[in-house]
């Protein structure tokens, strides 16, 4: 079974930010205050992941801006989400398929903004299924686990501490870390992880991994 992120991993949304706040330094808004009410539109005070083009306008109309127009601005860049699928996303997704084994989406996000990103790219074909939750990943996974006879499992993800942290709660986990811009390139140097730039590599890999099984 092969389970796999969304963002930052087939979805590059580092690029996906950076457009978006591109698009609002036009209406005003300061590199500052935009991440500021990015980091508040995204997680609410219990935790849970919340961000929405809806919930950054209306944070960021708390501070005197026009909530309707900067809606409009950041949707006009949710709208074209498909260019922010990373290049070798469906030929990474294709091979995978051919392994005969279970493609599992899980996502970490405000579920509604998450299921418009991934049916926007286009994706949604290839898994058998998707998850959106929005606190943690590992209830999750012990559901996936729980029902599976698959001997292999393996992640691949972005986020290098809570990939590190999931394989101590499932040993058995196999791990591939996709390198994203979000993140110092240390750290995944450091991480103990296969990890690669590019889905291709990952493609590669498990290619590899494979014919050596065969």
């Amino acid at each position: 079974m092969f389970i796999i992120d969304f963002d930052d991993t087939l979805f590059d949304t580092h690029g996906f930010k950076q457009a978006r706040l591109k698009a609002v330094e036009k209406i005003g808004i300061s590199n500052a205050l935009f991440w500021t009410t990015y980091k508040q539109a995204r997680v609410n005070s219990d935790g849970v992941f919340t961000y929405s083009d809806k919930r950054h306008a209306e944070i960021l109309a708390s501070e005197g801006f026009k909530e309707e127009e900067i809606f409009t601005v950041l949707n006009k860049v949710t709208l074209n989400m498909k260019d922010f699928l990373a290049h070798d996303a469906e030929e990474f997704l294709q091979s995978l398929s051919l392994l005969k084994q279970p493609l599992i989406l899980l996502s970490l996000g405000d579920s509604e903004f998450q299921e418009l990103k991934v049916k926007s790219c286009g994706i949604a074909k290839y898994f058998e299924r998707i998850f959106f939750v929005d606190k943690t990943k590992e209830n999750v996974l012990e559901e996936l686990f729980g029902a599976t006879t698959d001997k292999e499992n393996w992640l691949i993800n972005d986020k290098v501490d809570e990939s590190q942290q999931l394989q101590i709660h499932f040993p058995n986990l196999k791990v591939i870390l996709k390198i994203s811009n979000s993140f110092p390139l240390n750290i995944y140097k450091h991480s103990g992880l296969p990890n690669y730039r590019t889905l291709s590599e990952i493609k590669n890999y498990l290619e590899n991994y494979y014919d050596k099984r065969i």
